[in-house]
């Protein structure tokens, strides 16, 4: 009997050990988890494909500020650990980008996307799932529209293409002839507030469009050089607009180009055919502001090249997601909202305070291609 109830404390003993191991294991894994070391931003972008410029460039400018935060020391003693995902331009890919930082990474936030179409697409899903978002370069005003969990770092279509508008008759432009490519929704977009304000200021329009799939734009080219236009509008990237003006140049059309900021970049492979066009953009390599000039200094130490206003935007996006990491009451997705509701920040790409729709409120750079370089020629709004 004597040696059952020994067998029966060492037992009691035995399960009440585990018991309070189990407890403490427990509560040794919470306390990890509530304290964690890293701050997870999940990227989706074009890393490939036809817009891979533009993807390229914005994680590069996130990248480097990253980098640079994490040798500080981090915010609040916590690390920003990056994971990047490559969405080729695509909505779907998008979508299925999003999930997998969501679901598997477990981010507690996202960057992008980068273009309008996709970020579109996975801004609906933020929203539902309550994820905090900043679109650094998506202009489309959809993106942000009606929604609490949802920013950008750039301006709006319906804001630069209004800007270029009223720039192109104050500057004596009466015979404007628009490009739109109707199959996008940036291009589109820009061309609507552009068509509305250059009609306010008095300017003849004669519109045209034509989709993604065309590469021929000679016979649209050629009515244009009938018509004896004074400037030709032209919204949409950079490969775009390469192909078209030098369509233009080969057809002796010698009228003022305008854009939008998707002509960034057209200068590295199409500088000759868009020499002294005006666009409207963020970000001149030429702005004597400190802030541009360190930006692009470290950016050379660590590319070695010379960096693009998608690149630039990357970068403010951090700073601003940093500043709000710093000064959210807590680390719910909710405090961070708040945080960047409030921000009131100085950045490479200009001053900062966002709108009541989670929009950046901007003074625009009218840019002008010159000699193979993108130079600031004056501020507009």
């Amino acid at each position: 009997m004597k040696k059952l109830f020994s067998l029966l404390a060492i037992a009691t003993l035995t399960l009440v050990s585990c018991g309070k191991n189990a407890d403490t294991a427990a509560a040794g894994t919470e306390t990890k988890t509530e304290d964690k070391t890293v701050v997870k931003i999940g990227f989706i972008g074009p890393l490939t494909g036809g817009v891979a410029q533009y993807g390229i460039a914005t994680k590069e400018g996130v990248e480097l500020k990253i980098e640079e935060i994490n040798a500080q020391g981090g915010i609040n003693g916590k690390k920003l650990e990056l994971i990047t995902v490559d969405d080729k331009g695509d909505a779907k890919e998008a979508v299925n980008a999003y999930k997998k930082l969501v679901s598997n990474d477990k981010v507690d936030m996202i960057i992008g996307a980068v273009t309008s179409v996709p970020s579109n697409a996975i801004a609906e899903l933020a929203e539902k799932d309550k994820m905090p978002m900043i679109t650094p370069t998506g202009t489309n005003i959809d993106i942000t529209g009606g929604k609490k969990y949802v920013y950008r770092t750039t301006f709006t279509d319906p804001f630069q293409g209004a800007v270029m508008g009223r720039y192109a008759t104050a500057k004596g432009f009466k015979k404007i002839a628009v490009l739109t490519n109707k199959s996008d929704d940036y291009s589109t977009g820009l061309s609507q507030s552009f068509i509305e304000e250059a009609k306010k200021g008095g300017a003849e329009i004669i519109e045209n469009s034509y989709t993604k799939e065309d590469k021929d734009f000679k016979s649209i080219l050629t009515n244009i050089k009938n018509a004896n236009v004074d400037a030709i509008y032209i919204p949409d990237y950079y490969e775009t607009i390469g192909l078209i003006a030098t369509q233009a140049k080969e057809l002796g059309i010698n009228a003022q180009f305008l854009g939008g900021d998707g002509w960034d970049g057209v200068q590295t492979n199409f500088a000759a055919v868009t020499d002294g066009a005006l666009f409207v953009s963020q970000y001149a390599a030429n702005d004597e502001s400190p802030l541009v000039q360190n930006f692009i200094k470290a950016y050379n130490e660590k590319y070695k090249k010379d960096p693009i206003l998608f690149a630039a935007l990357g970068y403010d996006t951090v700073e601003i997601i940093a500043n709000a990491l710093k000064t959210a009451k807590d680390s719910s997705a909710d405090s961070l909202i708040e945080a960047f509701k409030a921000t009131d920040l100085d950045l490479v790409t200009g001053k900062l305070v966002f709108d009541e729709n989670n929009d950046p409120k901007k003074i625009a750079d009218i840019i002008e291609i010159k000699d193979g370089k993108l130079t600031l020629k004056e501020k507009a709004e």
